[in-house]
C-alpha cells in the first residue's frame, strides 16, 4: 500500500451514496484525514433517504403511548448491480449485510413497455436495498469506516474520518498562499432544504467549517453545488468549474414522491409496481423490505412520473421570478397539491390492472383501510437525464434557468450511456473535484452514482501523491 509522505486534508461536500462511496475508498489509504459535510435534515443519505412519522392510535397528540412508528424510502427505492465493478464492491457489501436482496410480487401495468419500467421493475431483477431502509446503506458504510480507524482495525490508522451533519457548505476560498481550500458556511436549521428563507435571512450565520487551515482537496457530491447564490445547494464553487458541471449535467430529471400509511392491511396484491400512468410511476410497500417488515401500519411510497414533476414545478418554481430568491418546499402546498394528486392516481390505478388486483367492482376502493398519513418530497434534481439527450431533445424544458427533461428511456441494465475516460470532473491545478450520478457517463441510478464517488477518490489520492 502507497503511504503518503506527508498528512493530507480532504473535503467530501455531500454524505449521499456518492460521499459515502467516496469516503469509504480513501479511508484504505495512510495520512488523510477526511470530513464529510452533510446538509440533510435527517442526517447523511442524501437522495438514499429514508423517513419516519408517528402514527398516534389514541388519536390523542399528548400521549405516547399507543403509538405506532411508521417508515418510508421517500427517494432511492432500490438500486441495481449490473457493471463487474459494482459487483465486486457489492459481494462485500452483502458479506457485511449492508444490503439484501429484495423479493417480493412485483407487476407493471399490461400497456407499461419494459423499456419504460421504473428501473427494471419487475422484469429486471435483481433488486437490491440498504437492510432496515435505504437511509442505512450511506449510514453504516460510513460508520463503518468510523468504527474500524478509530479502532485501529484498519491498515490505514494514520487516517481520520469525521462527519458533520446538519451544516450546509456555502462558499468555497483557495488561499493562494497555501493552495488548501477554505470552507464557510451554516449550520442547524438555516442550512435545511426547507427551512423558510425568511427564517433563513433572520438567522443565518456564516461561519468557517472544518479545517481552521483549509483542505488539500475536495470532492463535491451534489451537481446543485454549481447553482447560483440563490439556491439553497449552492457551494459557491469558482464559476469556471461550475460551468463545466452545468454542460456536463445537462439536464435534470425531477420527481415527487409521496408517503402514505394505510391503518390495516390494504390486500393489495403486489409489493411494488411500475405503472403506466401520467400521473404515478411507481409504488412500493415499506412493510415488503428487508428489515422494515416489522411496521404495524403498512406504509407506502408512491413516485410521480417525470412529466407531472416537470408540470407542477413549472406551475410552483423553486425560485421566485421577480426576487430570484430560493423558494422551499412547502408541507402545506406538498401535502395539498402533489401527495392527493399522487394517491389519486394509485387509486385510479388499482382498479384497472389486470385481475389479481382489487378489481372493477365499484366498491373496491371503499374496502382500502383508512388513510392514517399522508405527505410529499419534492425531487428537484432526483436524477440525470440519459446521455444521448441534448439542446434539440423535444422533452427538455428549461424552468426558472434550469433545464429538466422528461425523456424516458430503459434504465435497466445499468450501462455506460457516455463513452468517457471518467465518471467524475477534475480541475487538477485546483483539486477541485465533482462526482455523482449526475457526472456519470453510466445509466441513471444509484450505481453510476456510486462507482463516481469510488473512481474519483481513487484518482484523488493518485492526484495528491503525483503532483
Amino acid at each position: 500500500m502507497t503511504t503518503a509522505t506527508a498528512s493530507k486534508t480532504i473535503a467530501i461536500v455531500g454524505g449521499g451514496i456518492t460521499g459515502a462511496t467516496a469516503a469509504q475508498t480513501l479511508s484504505k489509504y495512510n495520512n488523510l484525514t477526511i470530513h464529510v459535510f452533510d446538509q440533510g435534515r435527517r442526517g447523511v443519505g442524501g437522495r438514499t433517504s429514508s423517513r419516519s412519522a408517528v402514527a398516534d392510535d389514541n388519536n390523542d397528540n399528548e400521549s405516547t403511548s399507543g403509538s405506532t412508528m411508521m417508515r418510508w424510502d421517500h427517494g432511492c427505492q432500490f438500486f441495481r448491480a449490473d457493471t463487474p465493478q459494482f459487483q465486486e464492491i457489492m459481494r462485500e457489501w452483502m458479506a457485511k449485510d449492508f444490503v439484501r436482496e429484495w423479493t417480493g410480487d412485483f407487476e407493471s401495468s399490461d400497456t407499461l413497455s419494459p423499456d419504460r419500467e421504473f428501473f427494471g421493475l419487475p422484469s429486471s431483477p435483481p433488486f437490491y436495498v440498504g437492510w432496515d431502509g435505504m437511509q442505512s446503506l450511506t449510514q453504516t458504510i460510513l460508520n463503518d469506516v468510523k468504527t474500524k480507524l478509530v479502532s485501529g482495525s484498519s491498515s490505514s490508522s494514520s487516517t481520520s474520518l469525521r462527519v458533520f451533519t446538519g451544516t450546509r457548505v456555502a462558499q468555497l476560498e483557495r488561499d493562494d498562499d497555501s493552495q488548501r481550500w477554505l470552507l464557510s458556511g451554516t449550520t442547524g436549521l438555516a442550512a435545511f432544504h426547507d427551512t423558510s428563507e425568511i427564517f433563513v435571512k433572520c438567522n443565518e450565520e456564516v461561519q468557517s467549517l472544518g479545517e481552521p487551515s483549509g483542505y488539500d482537496a475536495i470532492i463535491l457530491t451534489d451537481a446543485s453545488s454549481s447553482f447560483g447564490k440563490w439556491h439553497r445547494a449552492s457551494a459557491g464553487i469558482p464559476e469556471e468549474f461550475a460551468k463545466r458541471v452545468r454542460e456536463r449535467v445537462g439536464a435534470r430529471v425531477p420527481l415527487f414522491t409521496a408517503m402514505i400509511a394505510f391503518d390495516g392491511e390494504s390486500n393489495i396484491p403486489f409489493d411494488a409496481a411500475s405503472f403506466d400512468d401520467p400521473t404515478l410511476w411507481f409504488a412500493a410497500k415499506s412493510n415488503s423490505k428487508p428489515g422494515m417488515e416489522e411496521e404495524q401500519k403498512e406504509c407506502w411510497t408512491l413516485v410521480s412520473t417525470p412529466e407531472y414533476a416537470m408540470a407542477k414545478i413549472e406551475e410552483t418554481p423553486m425560485q421566485d421570478p421577480t426576487t430570484g430568491e430560493f423558494i422551499p418546499q412547502s408541507k402545506e402546498y406538498l401535502t395539498s397539491v402533489p401527495a392527493p394528486d399522487l394517491f389519486n392516481a394509485f387509486r385510479s390505478s388499482l382498479l384497472f390492472k389486470r385481475d389479481g388486483m382489487l378489481g372493477e367492482e365499484e366498491d373496491a376502493l371503499d374496502r382500502l383501510p383508512k388513510v392514517v398519513h399522508i405527505e410529499a418530497q419534492r425531487w428537484g434534481s432526483a436524477m440525470p437525464c440519459h446521455r444521448h439527450l441534448d439542446n434539440t431533445s423535444t422533452t427538455r424544458k428549461v424552468i426558472s434557468g434550469v433545464p429538466y427533461d422528461s425523456g424516458r428511456f430503459p434504465l435497466a441494465p445499468t450501462k455506460e450511456e457516455r463513452q468517457d475516460d471518467q465518471s467524475f470532473l477534475v480541475d487538477e491545478s485546483l483539486m477541485l473535484f465533482q462526482a455523482g450520478d449526475m457526472m456519470s457517463s453510466h445509466t441513471p441510478g444509484l450505481e453510476g452514482a456510486a462507482l463516481s464517488g469510488f473512481n474519483a477518490a481513487e484518482d484523488l489520492y493518485r492526484k495528491l501523491h503525483t503532483s
